[in-house]
């Protein structure tokens, strides 16, 4: 089974491990194996940019940290604005990439031919309990890295990786467009936390917060 998989061990792994029947013949995919790397706080962005940079470690992601807080775009490592990620995509990935923040609906066919064409997507949403796109509101916002995509006769799938799992994601494009969608606010519970952390204006729904947005990167 997986035989469109076995070049990439990772992705091998997971199709096995939870036994993804549902993919296990597809019309087409597309993979870009990147490194994992798991967070330590709230620096989720900064590590699915990390990732997407190809050599994640903690020397790199204290430099996005620092410049981060430079530009004020954070104060503990959280970023929760697809304008000031696009910004940092933009100077830590240098020339060699194109770079454009996306709005609207992440189910497009956009979305899709991007991926299967190679790119990139550094896409927020709300983190369930397995990690998968969850529905809270915007309260559980998180940052992954989109690396490669699954198109079956029925559905469409993504493979992702974030700082809060070592193994590589799967999900469907629908759900994940779902959770990006509903990104309306920062949580009460962080409001009320000892640490201090930097919200757009507008906040997490405006023009530069995270609903309905994300970060598109195609290798020039």
């Amino acid at each position: 089974m997986f035989e469109w998989a076995s070049k990439f061990e990772e992705l091998h792994k997971v199709c096995t491990l939870f036994n993804l029947t549902e993919i296990d013949c597809p019309l087409r995919f597309s993979y870009k194996s990147l490194k994992g790397y798991i967070q330590d706080g709230p620096q989720c962005g900064l590590v699915a940019l990390a990732i997407a940079c190809g050599n994640p470690d903690k020397e790199l992601i204290d430099k996005i940290f620092q410049y981060a807080k430079i530009h004020h775009f954070s104060y503990n490592g959280e970023i929760f604005s697809v304008q000031y990620m696009e910004n940092l995509a933009r100077f830590f990935l240098n020339n060699g990439y194109r770079i454009h923040v996306f709005h609207g609906e992440l189910n497009s066919l956009e979305t899709r031919e991007h991926l299967m064409n190679g790119g990139l997507v550094l896409v927020p949403y709300d983190t369930d309990k397995n990690n998968s796109p969850g529905l809270y509101n915007g309260h559980k916002a998180h940052w992954a890295i989109l690396c490669g995509a699954v198109e079956t006769n029925d559905s469409f799938y993504m493979i992702a990786r974030h700082g809060k799992a070592r193994n590589v994601a799967i999900w469907k494009l629908t759900d994940l467009s779902i959770s990006n969608m509903q990104l309306n606010e920062f949580s009460p519970d962080r409001k009320h936390s000892d640490l201090q952390y930097k919200i757009p204006e507008g906040g997490l729904s405006g023009d530069s917060g995270l609903k309905n947005g994300a970060v598109f990167i195609q290798e020039l």
